[in-house]
């Protein structure tokens, strides 16, 4: 998958700040506690748990700014959208880049831009195993939610479920119609990594 970065917006009002604290102190703390507890598995989940600390802090950001934000100084994502699956209780903050390092903290955008859902097709990848796991059991017509860094709502509704062999077949997506797209590796219940097929699920978007 390309990666497809965004613009960097690092300004936030002074009156954030006391938030922005209290994040980094939770986060802080955690750090404290994974290096505390000695043991690699303590150290793996306590990154991940600062993780997604500092990705809802930056998502935060980026509704105040109404543009995407990095979750850390060094970062090469940033917070673009937030999606929730209607009916599981699972929602994700959507990552500007697609890229196999900046999905292990979340899915990331593929193609289109999410502060112009409206006028085209967002396309989302995500590991299989994790983020975007809930797409094997997801039933067609299902209610899919996105909100972007402009804080705009869109509901999207789920058409079809494709499974493509990206050796042969491409991922149209279309900068003209308004839609979303989840990708991930496919089948989901394999121990091979990286193979050539993936699972399309295509969404509509629901004008009422």
């Amino acid at each position: 998958m390309n990666n497809h970065g965004l613009d960097d917006f690092n300004t936030t009002p002074k009156r954030n700040m006391p938030l922005s604290r209290l994040w980094l102190g939770i986060a802080s703390i955690a750090i404290v506690i994974s290096l505390g507890s000695g043991t690699h598995a303590g150290w793996i989940y306590g990154k991940a748990a600062v993780a997604q600390l500092l990705l809802e802090n930056a998502w935060r950001k980026s509704l105040v700014v109404a543009a995407p934000h990095r979750p850390w100084s060094w970062a090469d994502i940033r917070t673009v959208a937030r999606l929730d699956i209607v009916d599981t209780n699972r929602s994700f903050i959507v990552l500007s880049d697609a890229s196999g390092e900046a999905m292990a903290f979340g899915p990331g955008l593929v193609g289109g831009n999410t502060l112009k859902a409206t006028q085209n097709t967002i396309a989302i990848g995500g590991h299989r195993d994790t983020h975007l796991s809930f797409l094997e059991h997801l039933p067609i017509g299902a209610h899919i939610n996105l909100q972007n860094a402009a804080g705009l709502f869109l509901r999207y509704e789920l058409v079809d479920k494709t499974v493509l062999d990206s050796r042969s077949q491409s991922i149209k997506i279309s900068k003209t119609t308004p839609g979303l797209v989840l990708i991930t590796c496919y089948p989901f219940n394999t121990r091979q990594t990286g193979g050539p097929y993936r699972l399309v699920a295509k969404a509509k978007l629901l004008t009422s």
